[in-house]
């Protein structure tokens, strides 16, 4: 599991899905307190049922009371939901970030978990100060959540720009399951392991509990494996490991594609655990 000290404070986890509840309880298991939130009354009973303080949070609505505001740190963990037709996502950050502001708050820090995709239209290698292409919706419906969160008077804010999502069933062999075609084979992935967005949260916190100066002025960090294998040898891998008939793909049409690379994830001296993850694909094809 990945490491967390004893020192962090309290967090909650707004967003106890698949990335959010292994990190609560990833949190809770070294000793820290955490309150989770969920949308649903079941969801508040099966996130209980695993031993996790739960809060019931139907945003944008939020109640002063909440559990969540009586937390040192939050940690957004809600999907845009963009793709599904979703159009509330930045007034559901915005709503936290408001009343986390308020004087009756006791939150110190907010991180919210965002996403590469708020460079889609760039291209080469592009960094958390790269220049935006706004034009496109989904980029301007990110950034504008991300601001709402790096414009608020919060000691402490911090947005983490997480690449493709990979490990445990996870696996993105499986997206092309039906031998569609892969395109742009020549370009890169900017993926990374959850277990390594997990560390790379928990380590954060330690720094923001420690007071830490990370010498980042933007307050973003890029979040991807280190390493970035063209899109051809990691599906080639990714498929054959599940057994799957061989890949294809279609023609090169980027010029060169875009390499997400980070100015600043250096500074939280964070080890990753899956660095090569092509190397990482058959234990966690074994593993599922």
């Amino acid at each position: 599991m990945t490491d967390c000290t004893h020192s962090t404070g309290s967090v909650a986890i707004i967003g106890a899905g698949w990335l959010g509840l292994p990190l609560a309880l990833t949190l809770q298991e070294k000793g820290i307190k955490v309150i989770t939130s969920a949308t649903s009354l079941d969801s508040v009973n099966t996130l209980e049922q695993l031993g996790l303080n739960a809060c019931l949070l139907n945003l944008p609505h939020i109640e002063n009371d909440s559990a969540v505001l009586q937390c040192q740190h939050l940690v957004i963990c809600i999907p845009p939901g963009i793709r599904y037709g979703k159009s509330d996502y930045v007034a559901k950050i915005s709503a936290i970030v408001h009343k986390a502001e308020l004087a009756f708050s006791a939150v110190e820090s907010i991180t919210l978990l965002s996403s590469t995709a708020v460079y889609n239209g760039l291209d080469g290698e592009v960094y958390e100060d790269s220049a935006l292409n706004l034009h496109a919706a989904k980029v301007a419906i990110i950034q504008q959540a991300e601001m709402a969160v790096l414009n608020c008077q919060c000691a402490i804010k911090t947005v983490l720009r997480l690449g493709g999502l990979m490990g445990y069933d996870r696996q993105p062999g499986r997206f092309f399951k039906n031998n569609r075609a892969i395109p742009n084979p020549e370009s890169v992935i900017n993926f990374i392991h959850r277990d390594d967005v997990i560390g790379i949260i928990c380590q954060l916190l330690e720094h923001i509990q420690n007071k830490n100066n990370l010498h980042n002025p933007t307050n973003i960090f890029n979040c991807t494996a280190p390493y970035h294998p063209t899109r051809r040898d990691f599906y080639q891998k990714a498929i054959a490991n599940l057994g799957l008939p061989e890949a294809s793909f279609s023609k090169q049409e980027e010029v060169q594609g875009k390499l997400i690379n980070s100015l600043y994830i250096g500074n939280l001296q964070y080890q990753f655990k899956y660095p090569d993850i092509i190397a990482c694909l058959e234990t966690q094809t074994n593993a599922d």
